[in-house]
């Protein structure tokens, strides 16, 4: 069982239980978090730009949280790089690199994300 959550790029079931079961609130959740998660690719954007390391590390320290609450540990871990790397100078590229990164594996999340809450609705 330890092995096959661990291939999951994300998990509900622990929000699921502290949303009580809510279906709607549920889904109210999981649509914050993707607003927050654009929010965070346009400030990220304009950052990279100004290149200002330290809000794109603010910026990604804002979305760990609703990270942790559906088991994102893979995007969890780029963000940690994303704010190692915006500790030094000049590692913009890799920075946005990791960015980049980043929203690939959020699109697959998304899309486990809406299968496990199809199979909720079931």
């Amino acid at each position: 069982m330890k092995k096959q959550k661990n291939l999951k790029r994300a998990d509900i079931s622990k929000l699921k239980s502290e949303c009580l079961g809510d279906q709607e609130y549920l889904n109210e959740i999981v649509a914050l978090l993707d607003e927050n998660i654009e929010e965070f690719y346009d400030a990220a954007e304009i950052y990279l730009k100004a290149k200002d390391r330290f809000s794109i590390s603010r910026a990604a320290h804002k979305i760990k949280n609703g990270l942790e609450m559906i088991q994102a540990y893979t995007l969890l871990d780029y963000l940690d790089m994303i704010q190692k790397e915006c500790q030094h100078l000049d590692t913009f590229k890799n920075i946005e690199n990791l960015i980049e990164d980043f929203k690939v594996e959020y699109t697959l999340v998304q899309a486990e994300l809406k299968q496990q809450i199809s199979k909720i609705n079931d």
